[in-house]
């Protein structure tokens, strides 16, 4: 059963968790099929084939005892400061403008989740109309968005920055990284703009939903300026548009509209997009991915 269980798994994601993993990865996917029974078993669940596009988590829908559908969210050991403090984001907003937690299984790093319905990302329903994406997009973070708790002890978007500190010490281009440290530093000093942000707000995150048009799914939990999570949506939107005709364009209007809504001047929300864009770079070397060469070409296209 466990080989041919591994066999069946999205070939992306048995290679991002044994790139990024090694030997722990390996085992840990060899592991999926136990704990997926002691979920079963514990949960009264019925977990089916996973969904498609897995990356670090392994993550299928499932059909409760009494016949209702749910999500079941299991993470990388590895990752468990990631996956305790996205749980923690998951119990402090409730369901409010994300799927609700429905229950947790510490030792499995395990999540029982709300299943979205009709649950289709961004890329499916705006497949013929990328800029209608945008404005989704703009709605769905401005329902997100909301200063953090007092003494409140979710990570700060300065941890994630102060990474790249460690590219002096790598084959890592360091005059990429130095700039977006500089760009950082300058854009996110305005203490009124700090939100708690949702960290990975790309088209495949926000999804269509019953109780609410669209729903943000995933959410990593951090605090820091709003215009990192606009970046992180702005890069996903050009990776996606990057091939179509009047690419240069239909980017440029997106950052027009996001710069209008969030009050951003365009040329802040270029630089954030830049930094953003080699973060994401330095955490695709940081796995031991060769990709990361052409993420730091792709910076380009912000004009910074």
């Amino acid at each position: 059963m466990s080989r041919e269980f591994i066999q069946a798994l999205p070939r992306k994601f048995t290679e991002v968790i044994t790139a990024a993993f090694r030997d722990d990865g390996r085992r840990w996917i060899e592991s999926l099929p136990r704990i997926i029974r002691k979920i079963e078993e514990n949960w009264q669940v019925k977990i089916d084939s996973p969904f498609p596009n897995l990356s670090y988590h392994y993550v299928a829908p499932c059909v409760r005892a009494e016949g209702s559908e749910a999500v079941v969210k299991i993470g990388f050991p590895g990752e468990a400061k990631y996956i305790l403090n996205e749980r923690k984001m998951l119990e402090y907003l409730d369901g409010g403008s994300v799927n609700r937690i429905l229950d947790f299984d510490e030792q499995s790093l395990a999540f029982l989740l709300e299943k979205l319905v009709p649950g289709e990302n961004l890329k499916t329903v705006c497949a013929r109309n990328p800029q209608r994406a945008v404005a989704i997009a703009i709605e769905t973070m401005r329902s997100f968005w909301q200063y953090p708790p007092s003494n409140n002890d979710f990570p700060r978007l300065e941890d994630w920055f102060e990474g790249l500190q460690k590219a002096e010490e790598t084959r890592f281009p360091a005059d990429y990284a130095s700039k977006a440290r500089e760009f950082f530093d300058e854009l996110s000093s305005a203490p009124d703009e700090k939100m708690l942000l949702h960290g990975d707000f790309h088209h495949e995150n926000i999804l269509s939903a019953g109780r609410r048009p669209f729903l943000a799914i995933d959410p990593k939990g951090i605090v820091g300026h709003r215009a990192y999570d606009a970046a992180v949506f702005l890069l996903n939107h050009a990776n996606w548009l990057k091939n179509e005709p009047g690419f240069r364009e239909k980017l440029s209007d997106a950052i027009e509209r996001f710069s209008a809504a969030l009050e951003i001047e365009q040329r802040d929300l270029r630089r954030w997009c830049f930094a953003q864009g080699v973060l994401s770079a330095w955490w695709t070397f940081e796995d031991n991915c060769e990709n990361f060469g052409r993420d730091l070409e792709f910076t380009k296209i912000w004009e910074v």
